[in-house]
């Protein structure tokens, strides 16, 4: 029987974290201080209370980056490579995981894995001065005929140190990504990668979308109709394949975050920014009743 998979977090490629962190502080989000991975990206992150998470995401050491891509890590080559293949945008979903062996497993009998298990570590400062290892277990799964959209089960080591009271206060008082989009010319063609990625077997299907319930949030693959007609905006091309392409975060009251989205529409009882520098996919501020 398969588990119900929740959102962990997501992976944003960008073009600068300086230009990224002014984008996001500008739209009412707490963004936290850079950090750098071991492979040459680093990321600024914006951490929720419902604990999911935002990645932006840049090469910040090119040398490094190219040899982990020349070395096929997956992380790598599917993030880093992305602003030049697309521009800013949205690459990858991680799936939060307490046994990331397992979702390898299950990945590989859905036939949508993509190699073994993952991980990675580096040191973290905590408040107090002191320094702790904290890292990830990764395991991936995709669909060849989706290059640019990722999928993994996140296995967090020493999560609590990255949700600190600090980091989750949001001036636009954001508290967590409930929904999360993609578009596809067919959705149906995906629908054993969406039963997989989700843990989820009962997916709702129409013609301009498949859909599955997960624990805490939802998982949507668009038609580009389908898209429009939900957010309001264009969706990305997908070509033949598939592209994640928006996000859904609930705010405490949609009014109040209304002010920290200057250039954004009123569509299906959510305030909807279009993709804008510093932010590659479409952002919903949602209202918590909604």
């Amino acid at each position: 029987m398969s588990t119900i998979r929740s959102v962990d977090h997501l992976v944003l490629p960008v073009a600068s974290l300086t230009s990224t962190r002014e984008r996001w502080t500008s739209l009412g989000f707490t963004v936290a201080p850079d950090a750098r991975h071991p492979f040459g990206t680093g990321n600024c992150c914006v951490f929720f209370e419902n604990r999911t998470y935002l990645e932006p995401l840049a090469v910040v050491d090119r040398a490094a980056a190219e040899q982990a891509e020349s070395e096929d890590v997956l992380f790598v080559s599917r993030a880093a490579g992305y602003v030049a293949r697309r521009g800013e945008g949205f690459a990858m979903l991680a799936l939060r995981s307490g046994d990331a062996a397992a979702d390898h497993a299950a990945f590989v009998g859905a036939g949508v894995s993509r190699g073994s298990d993952f991980r990675f570590s580096r040191r973290a400062v905590l408040p107090d001065g002191k320094e702790r290892e904290i890292g990830v277990v990764l395991a991936f799964a995709v669909d060849e005929r989706a290059p640019d959209a990722t999928f993994f089960a996140c296995q967090h080591l020493a999560a609590d140190v990255l949700w600190r009271p600090e980091y989750v206060a949001h001036p636009n008082g954001a508290r967590g990504v409930v929904a999360v989009s993609a578009v596809a010319s067919s959705p149906a063609d995906f629908h054993i990668l969406a039963e997989a990625i989700t843990g989820q077997r009962e997916l709702r299907v129409t013609s301009f979308e498949i859909e599955a319930e997960m624990a805490g949030a939802r998982f949507t693959v668009f038609s580009p109709l389908g898209f429009r007609a939900h957010f309001g905006v264009e969706a990305p091309d997908p070509g033949q394949g598939l592209l994640l392409a928006g996000m859904e975060i609930e705010v405490a009251d949609i009014d109040a975050a209304a002010p920290f989205a200057p250039g954004s529409i009123r569509h299906n009882r959510m305030i909807v920014l279009p993709p804008h520098p510093g932010q590659g996919a479409v952002v919903a501020f949602r209202g918590r009743s909604e």
